[in-house]
């Protein structure tokens, strides 16, 4: 997962004085820790993998398959690091007995409705200065995106272009599993330049009896040949679902860009498909997905007082706070505030706000709490009285 945003890491002095080599007999780190690119690998010609060893020689956090590492980036031309965060793209433990991590990352070109805009400025660094050997400051797995091993019944993995990464990991781990559940693994993508694992996919269908892949092509390329490299042409839509899949009654996990999420998540409701069995991962903001309503938000702490007032000080917008959002961010983005952010978890800062009156308390215990007091991750944080924000 990445956004484009502009970082504001003013906490990274702090982070680095955590013993950022150090990790305990688990793998779990503080802070960050140097990990060197063991392997560069092209898996399309728009996504690359990138295979990393930690420099020390220690073991690895383990991770949920889903997760992500976020990095600290020195990128040439930017006067600060630069803070994105990337999918893990393999099965936990499924790299050298689990001493490697992998990202697979797509090169971000400048969006072709607007071609002045700069290109995806993490994306291209991987790829055009991240080469074997290159040394990278990563801050270990996080997020809420995962797959719950402690559901039954069928999976359904549906990913558009590159999210297709947490797909992989969830894929490939079921594998490890022993594919004991049936797993419909369901890919859009734009063409074959552009499919990422085609072989892989088709190979763990072919071999696991659980397994069916499914894939669309948007526009086909001149090489592409229907039943060898995709399986139909156009979008996905329910109709597809309808047809490859026994019923509603599975687990969903969507990944993909916010077009693709809104009308599958939205239809997938129309087809009876219980909401709390719909997982998602954001390339856009959260409240994008539901016709009629943000998601179903999680019960907000009880610390939390409702009917309490929001400024967003800079966008001249004053709201109550209600409960029903599970962040500022989200209260934000209901708003219509376009908000730079990354991780979504109070690991990247990118999401940092000033805080200029008021109280807020966070919602996740491990946040990367920000050096100075008036700075708040509005991604992690709700109001424990009214507040006013530097928005």
């Amino acid at each position: 997962m990445a956004s484009s945003c502009a970082p504001i890491p003013r906490f990274l002095a702090k982070v680095k004085t955590a013993l950022s080599k150090s990790s305990d007999n688990t793998g779990h780190w503080k802070g960050t820790r140097t990990f060197l690119i063991d392997a560069k690998v092209a898996e399309s010609q728009t996504v690359t993998s990138f295979y990393l060893r930690p420099e020390d020689g220690g073991p690895l956090a383990a991770y949920k398959p889903g997760q992500f590492l976020s990095f600290e980036l020195d990128i040439p031309g930017h006067d600060k690091p630069v803070m994105r965060s990337y999918t893990l793209s393999d099965s936990p433990g499924g790299l050298e007995n689990g001493k490697l991590y992998r990202l697979s990352i797509k090169r971000e070109p400048s969006p072709i409705d607007q071609p002045d805009l700069p290109p995806g400025a993490s994306s291209n660094f991987f790829h055009d200065h991240v080469e074997v050997g290159s040394a990278l400051q990563v801050i270990a797995p996080s997020g809420d995106f995962f797959l719950h091993d402690d559901r039954d019944g069928p999976v359904v993995l549906l990913s558009g272009g590159v999210g297709l990464t947490p797909m992989i990991s969830m894929l490939n781990h079921l594998v490890d599993q022993g594919a004991r559940r049936p797993v419909w693994f369901l890919h859009g993508v734009q063409n074959g330049d552009e499919h990422a694992f085609k072989g892989h996919v088709r190979q763990l269908a072919e071999a696991h009896d659980a397994i069916s892949s499914h894939v669309v092509y948007a526009e086909p390329g001149p090489d592409d040949v229907q039943d060898r490299d995709y399986d139909a042409a156009g979008f996905y839509h329910i109709q597809i679902l309808q047809r490859l899949l026994p019923g509603p009654d599975a687990d969903f996990y969507l990944c993909g860009p916010p077009p693709f999420m809104k009308a599958l998540y939205n239809a997938l409701l129309d087809w009876g498909v219980e909401e709390d069995r719909i997982y998602y991962e954001f390339f856009g903001p959260a409240t994008v997905l539901k016709n009629d309503a943000a998601p179903a938000s999680k019960a907000a702490p009880s610390a939390a007082a409702t009917g309490l007032e929001v400024v967003f000080l800079d966008s001249g917008i004053t709201v109550a706070w209600d409960g029903t959002k599970d962040s500022l961010l989200e209260l934000a983005e209901a708003h219509d505030l376009d908000v730079d952010f990354s991780c979504r978890s109070g690991v990247c800062h990118t999401c940092m706000s000033t805080l200029i009156e008021g109280e807020i308390e966070y919602i996740h215990d491990d946040v990367y709490m920000p050096e100075e007091d008036d700075q708040i991750l509005i991604c992690s944080a709700i109001p424990k009285t009214g507040v006013i924000i530097d928005l």
